[in-house]
């Protein structure tokens, strides 16, 4: 397969994402333990079967935590990556916010805990707590618990993660954070300057790439051109993010617009699968389809969602790994994409 690539980035960014354990761990529940030689037997199996580059969800929570657990977890990670020559793509994550509010995960108590009622449980978070949580976030009004700007206490923990794996040979660059959200048109602007902040400083430690996200937002007249408005004022060793659940042709679209519009910035695409309804699938047929799209969309790699030793029992898509005899080993859906690749 060849995938379109600018010449600042040669090498195909072809894999999956991967879920760690101390990277992983919620603050507010407890968090599953993986089998044994997790890490290890999994990038072992990467490098057998063509995979190049893997994301690598950590998050901010687990930092917070315990930052040596979570160090040494991303440490074994990186060693792990290097070993297998697998490079890696370090994504700052969150999803539904943080375990403080309800089942998500990302922004940590010391942020939240000041501003909302502790509501862990098996739930999504209360859609207004959410909305007022990133209204408060993008407007620069959230303080953690000892009076420092959460911007800048964001910037703290980046840093020192970047500082751990920067000087890896199989480090390839790092995610600023994961599908940023946002419930005010106004606020399309304010994810820029969000993203020029955390750029412009993390340059200063690393020259790897950094990549920035889709804004997730939850206006519904949503489009291309109010998306160019999160895009950071540098664009030299800068890669775009977009996230296609599924990458329909309609999606793919929207997605490569973006990154026309934004002076034609890589486009990158870090999650993808067939969808996230209760149940959903995916055949062969479709993975080859898939990659066939992204190599006509001019895409510089991609990566599936997900490699996890917990299984997600609600979206079967989502589950490219299993447990047996507690050994993790390739499951029926990496085993299509690994076939829609050869072919």
């Amino acid at each position: 397969m060849h995938f379109i690539l600018k010449k600042d980035f040669p090498t195909k960014l072809v894999g999956i994402n991967f879920h760690g354990y101390r990277s992983a761990s919620y603050q507010n529940r407890p968090t599953e333990a993986p089998p044994r030689n997790y890490i290890e037997d999994s990038f072992k199996i990467f490098a057998a079967n063509g995979i190049t580059c893997v994301r690598v969800a950590f998050y901010w929570e687990s930092w917070e935590l315990n930052s040596t657990q979570c160090l040494e977890d991303l440490d074994a990670i990186a060693q792990a990556a290097d070993k297998y020559d697998v490079m890696c793509i370090y994504d700052n994550h969150q999803w539904e916010c943080s375990s403080w509010i309800g089942s998500g995960i990302g922004m940590p108590n010391s942020v939240l805990s000041r501003y909302y009622e502790n509501r862990t449980g098996g739930h999504l978070p209360n859609y207004n707590i959410k909305k007022d949580f990133w209204n408060k976030w993008w407007n620069r009004k959230i303080k953690t618990i000892g009076g420092v700007d959460g911007w800048e206490a964001q910037l703290y923990y980046l840093k020192d993660i970047i500082n751990l794996l920067k000087n890896r040979k199989s480090t390839f660059g790092f995610e600023v954070l994961n599908e940023p959200e946002i419930f005010n048109i106004l606020h399309y602007r304010q994810v820029g300057k969000y993203h020029d902040c955390m750029i412009s400083r993390l340059r200063k430690i690393t020259d790897k790439p950094l990549l920035f996200c889709w804004v997730l937002s939850h206006m519904v007249f949503d489009n291309p051109l109010l998306q160019t408005l999160a895009r950071p004022t540098k664009k030299d060793n800068i890669i775009y993010d977009g996230h296609p659940y599924p990458p329909s042709v309609t999606r793919m679209i929207y997605f490569r617009l973006i990154s026309l519009l934004m002076r034609n910035i890589p486009l990158y695409i870090g999650e993808f699968n067939s969808g996230y309804s209760r149940g959903t699938t995916l055949t062969e047929k479709q993975f080859s389809t898939y990659i066939r799209r992204f190599n006509s969309f001019g895409t510089c790699g991609c990566a599936l969602w997900r490699w996890s030793y917990v299984e997600d029992r609600n979206i079967p898509a989502f589950n490219l790994a299993k447990v047996v005899k507690g050994i993790i080993q390739p499951g029926l859906y990496f085993n299509y994409f690994l076939n829609a690749l050869k072919n």
